[in-house]
């Protein structure tokens, strides 16, 4: 199987099993919180030297990375990401944010009132933005409705520019 659907499937199985999870359970958290179960609980259990991810420290929580040209700083910080090699940075010896990683998760949490938006606007342009300029990356935009009594987990890939939304997982 080639390593790109490799990492779909880790990544999407993770996410399915967090979204089962999340809908079983009375657990409640906000956008931090949820990272860090997704991680901890979901992801690090399912690598394994066969995986598409042979290593913990190839995922990170808050982590720079380099930022596509059309916004106004060369690098920000985002809420997951996935590096191709365990030691593998954004920065060069300058500094300066040139690594590209290989996944990045954007997530976000709704606990009260209306939304009119299944994901964040921002999240969705600047992932639609990084994958059109690293065409081998992409990214994944999560949101976790707290709202309602089944409580429902939304995931979009954004691949190339193209943004493909899965449905509502619980």
């Amino acid at each position: 199987m080639k390593i790109r659907k490799r990492i779909d499937r880790f990544l999407e199985d993770a996410v399915v099993r967090f979204a089962r999870w999340i809908s079983e359970t009375e657990w409640r958290g906000k956008e931090r919180d949820c990272i860090n179960r997704f991680a901890t609980d979901f992801l690090l259990p399912a690598i394994h030297p066969e995986a598409a991810v042979k290593s913990y420290s190839q995922i990170r929580i808050e982590c720079g990375v380099p930022q596509p040209p059309c916004f106004t700083r060369p690098s920000c910080s985002k809420d997951l990401v996935i590096w191709r090699n365990p030691l593998d940075v954004a920065w060069d010896a300058n500094w300066n944010p040139v690594t590209v990683p290989w996944v990045v998760m954007e997530w976000k949490t709704r606990r009260k009132g209306r939304f009119n938006e299944m994901f964040d606007a921002h999240d969705i342009h600047w992932l639609t933005e990084f994958s059109l300029q690293h065409p081998d990356a992409f990214g994944y935009a999560v949101t976790v409705d707290f709202r309602r009594t089944s409580r429902l987990v939304h995931c979009a890939k954004v691949s190339r520019g193209q943004i493909r939304v899965k449905r509502a997982l619980t």
